[in-house]
């Protein structure tokens, strides 16, 4: 994953130990270009898509059980949950061949009891075009933190009952791409 500000890969990360906040609390702060890509409830996936006219592509970096005991985790699973093994997948979301997503989902073993089990075959498809095409799934909570100027946000998902944490960061190229775009729109109007 390109790291342009020389920052740990590992901050990129669902249980990274980072001053997680939930949104409200943050929203003053937040300008209006960061509040529709941090609070946006849709698909990211299908957001960028449309962004980068459909040269999007997801590159996965690792796919892999997991025993890490992260505290982290502990705000947002069950104790009887973190001390199972998670299915861990990091992926990196290009647009225009450009780096604008570097992700993290974190899928405890018990929810892989059920249809969840088709992530981890997943491969090169993302995530979200999985997740947001089931009607019922559900976005319990959504946090957010900065890390330099990297913003991320970790969402706690529910499908077919089970959870599910996603991790991500909004890398420095896909604020240039959005801001462009924005930009053409405002001189076409």
């Amino acid at each position: 994953m390109k790291n342009d500000r020389n920052l740990p890969k590992d901050c990129f990360r669902a249980d990274a130990d980072l001053s997680w906040k939930p949104a409200v609390q943050v929203l003053p702060r937040l300008n209006a270009f960061w509040q529709s890509w941090l609070l946006d409830p849709g698909s990211l996936t299908q957001r960028l898509v449309t962004l980068s006219q459909g040269e999007f592509r997801v590159a996965v970096h690792e796919q892999v059980w997991s025993r890490k005991r992260s505290p982290a985790l502990l705000q947002c699973f069950q104790p009887h949950l973190v001390s199972q093994n998670m299915w861990s997948r990091t992926v990196t979301l290009y647009g225009n061949d450009q780096p604008w997503v570097a992700a993290h989902s974190l899928i405890p073993a018990d929810s892989l009891r059920s249809p969840l089990k088709r992530i981890c075959k997943l491969q090169e498809k993302p995530l979200g075009e999985f997740l947001f095409r089931h009607p019922l799934l559900l976005r319990c909570q959504l946090e957010v933190a900065c890390i330099g100027d990297v913003w991320g946000r970790r969402s706690l998902f529910y499908l077919y009952g089970k959870p599910l944490l996603v991790a991500e960061f909004f890398l420095p190229d896909l604020v240039i791409a959005s801001k462009f775009d924005e930009d053409l729109r405002n001189d076409n109007q």
